[in-house]
């Protein structure tokens, strides 16, 4: 599906292959895309620029994915946020929805195609 207007999205990510994958399948769709590889980086990023949505893992150096999403509730920051993570517990599933995650991906149990198809459904 391709976008009606260019929308932006800032993946948070430090296996910086996948980081390239996800990119590459954004692009694809039309995407403009940043990518960070911690979460400092990331909330670094986020103050100095509008995203339209945000791609984030879990466990990071620097600032984890959890520690992200509650520096970005304190802030009211409401980018949505997809998080993309190899951890499959419940608690840091429902921690991360309950810190504003608009859905959650196990990576081992997603292409990066659903990924993209799934967030572009926010701008249809």
């Amino acid at each position: 599906m391709a976008l009606k207007e260019k929308k932006s999205v800032l993946i948070v990510e430090d296996d910086l292959l996948l980081a390239d994958v996800m990119a590459n399948r954004f692009r694809l769709e039309g995407f403009d895309v940043a990518v960070a590889a911690d979460g400092k980086d990331a909330l670094r990023r986020i103050a100095e620029e509008h995203y339209d949505v945000m791609l984030l893992d879990l466990m990071m150096p620097l600032f984890n994915g959890l520690e992200v999403l509650d520096d970005l509730k304190k802030r009211k920051i409401t980018t949505p946020v997809f998080v993309m993570s190899s951890l499959t517990g419940l608690k840091e599933i429902n921690r991360a929805k309950e810190l504003g995650a608009v859905d959650y991906f196990v990576k081992t149990a997603v292409t990066p195609d659903l990924v993209v198809k799934q967030i572009e459904k926010l701008f249809v």
